[in-house]
């Protein structure tokens, strides 16, 4: 006796890839999809759906090709409207992202979510009018959600008068009414607007609430990150750096600019960018990710990377991931060719230094440099998305001490002309100085117009948007400090030798 297996319908596996898609199986769902796509190849929402999928597997230019499809099929959908605009935010195409989110809100009803997306990217444009336009609108039409009131009040000085500030504050007033999360954003933005207005007592205690309830959303550990910092020297000693030196890929158009985030790395990178042979690519994940296909070959694959035999490292291995690293970063970049150095300032990078040397022999380093009281007050006072360690004022000490340490570790090891270190409080008091000595660094004719780096128009995709669009001033240096028990944690964890440093500079 025999059963007659009816295929799947259309339906069953619409829903089994959703099934599959929630439980993480994203191939599986990939197939389903598909399977649906060829029995209805006109129905925009697999399309959709292939594209969220293809989103959560980080494959946006997959992603990308299938909400075009999505949109083709289905114009007036803003939802599809949407999710292109976030995946062309991804892909850093920040102006069709406008666009796309643009037409979702012309479409759309509740698209705040579309709003405040369309003003993170206009901000990074330097549109700032219209970014906080699309800020007021986002909180207008959900006025309790507490992440828009924070971009905003990080994007614009406030006053007490502001009508966003106002309805802040009387949320503020009723903080027991929202959510863990919402209370750590609107303590956020309080923190923040108050600042701006110079009521610094009252925006560090309201910094003090957003850190200690944000901290217990964060998964961080200590133990392995600091561990990994005290292991590097020994795994990349200097005698490894000069035995394998010249062993990568021979390209030399990379640089890095490394250091800890909010030390003026983006600064540094629109100074560099506006050098008419630079091209600044901003923050970009680019060897991290060449880094962990390198250390996930098979042990069979001549190009697998082992941290732990960096003694025997070979061309074989070094050479095959500088050059990814290349090609990645330069599909990203316009007309490649056409400049003689590409800027990358993921501040973390620093971890890498030395892994990165010997893949790219060629490439140059900027180490920038703040107080470490300034950069670790400035990381308190913000929510990032890749800073962990930045939400309790021992951890961060500690965390700025074990990377201060690694970076002298490379300062010794690296060969002579392969980094400089450039400090942000002599960039302020000697811009033309400083701006002579990187442009030389990087092998660079001078250009006047790395001294008006504030005029140069690029998308800048980080915190500091909008203050790279102003000329320096002193006054960036005098920042308002906390009473000396308040933040007494990050002194323990900073430890006394970093302390020290900053009295001699003045800076304590």
């Amino acid at each position: 006796m025999t059963h007659d297996t009816q295929p799947a319908t259309a339906e069953e596996l619409f829903a089994r890839g959703n099934a599959c898609a929630e439980r993480g199986e994203f191939e599986n769902a990939l197939d389903c999809f598909e399977q649906v796509r060829l029995q209805r190849p006109a129905d925009p929402g697999v399309y959709n759906n292939l594209g969220s999928t293809f989103v959560r597997m980080e494959r946006f230019p997959e992603a990308m090709q299938c909400y075009w499809q999505a949109r083709s099929l289905d114009p007036n959908n803003a939802d599809i409207h949407h999710n292109l605009g976030w995946v062309l935010e991804q892909m850093h195409r920040l102006e069709e992202a406008v666009l796309s989110y643009q037409q979702a809100v012309q479409l759309g009803k509740l698209v705040d979510g579309s709003y405040n997306n369309m003003a993170n990217c206009l901000q990074s444009l330097g549109r700032f009018d219209e970014a906080h336009a699309a800020y007021r609108r986002a909180i207008e039409i959900a006025p309790q959600s507490m992440v828009y009131y924070r971009n905003f009040v990080q994007s614009k000085r406030m006053t007490p008068d502001d009508p966003c500030f106002v309805s802040l504050q009387q949320l503020a007033g009723r903080a027991d009414s929202l959510s863990p999360d919402d209370q750590a954003q609107m303590h956020f933005a309080m923190g923040h607007a108050l600042a701006d207005m110079g009521q610094n007592d009252r925006s560090f205690e309201h910094l003090l609430k957003a850190n200690a309830m944000y901290r217990h959303s964060v998964n961080y550990n200590e133990a392995m990150t600091l561990g990994l910092f005290n292991d590097l020297p020994q795994l990349l000693s200097a005698d490894v750096l000069r035995a394998k030196r010249g062993l990568g890929d021979p390209a030399d158009s990379p640089v890095f600019i490394v250091g800890m985030p909010r030390s003026g790395s983006t600064l540094i990178e629109q100074i560099l960018a506006s050098h008419p042979q630079v091209y600044g690519a901003g923050e970009r994940p680019d060897f991290g990710k060449a880094l962990m296909q390198a250390l996930a070959r098979s042990d069979a694959d001549q190009e697998k990377l082992n941290f732990d035999a960096m003694p025997t490292v070979t061309s074989a291995q070094l050479a095959p991931l500088g050059a990814d690293y290349v090609r990645r970063i330069r599909a990203e970049v316009p007309d490649a060719s056409s400049y003689r150095r590409i800027t990358d300032k993921y501040p973390f990078n620093f971890i890498n230094v030395g892994l990165i040397h010997l893949a790219l022999p060629n490439a140059r380093f900027i180490h920038s440099r703040r107080s470490p009281i300034e950069t670790c007050l400035s990381i308190y006072s913000r929510i990032f998305q890749d800073v962990p360690f930045g939400y309790d004022l021992g951890e961060l000490g500690r965390y700025y001490r074990a990377y201060d340490a690694l970076m002298a570790h490379w300062r010794q090891a690296l060969p002579e002309g392969v980094m400089i270190e450039v400090q942000y409080e002599d960039l302020v008091d000697d811009l033309e100085g400083n701006v002579r000595r990187m442009l030389a660094h990087c092998g660079l004719d001078w250009d006047e117009r790395c001294l008006a780096f504030h005029q140069t128009r690029r998308q800048v995709n980080t915190a500091s948007a909008s203050q790279v669009r102003k000329p320096l001033f002193r006054t960036s240096l005098e920042r308002w400090r906390p009473a000396a028990e308040l933040i007494q944690p990050l002194y323990d964890g900073l430890g006394p030798a970093l302390l020290d440093a900053e009295r001699k500079r003045g800076a304590v």
